[in-house]
């Protein structure tokens, strides 16, 4: 089974959330929600949806959303 750490930052304590999206948008899987202090982070990322489905090989995109701040990235799976 495919896993990848997406590893970010927070230079301050606060609520963050890290998602998935396919391309059409529709959010697959929540890795990280809540409070965070600051600091780096890795979370690992199975290659499933929330629900415990493997996703097929393809494009996704992840997003980081903290405080007022969001960023946007590509994330390739391939099985």
């Amino acid at each position: 089974m495919p896993e990848t750490t997406i590893r970010f930052d927070l230079p301050f304590a606060g609520s963050a959330e890290l998602s998935l999206f396919n391309l059409a948008g529709q959010r697959l899987a929540t890795l990280v929600s809540g409070d965070r202090e600051a600091g780096s982070y890795t979370p690992l990322w199975d290659g499933t949806d929330d629900a415990g489905r493997d996703l097929a090989s393809g494009m996704y995109f992840y997003r980081l959303a903290a405080g007022d701040r969001a960023e946007t990235r590509k994330l390739m799976l391939l099985r």
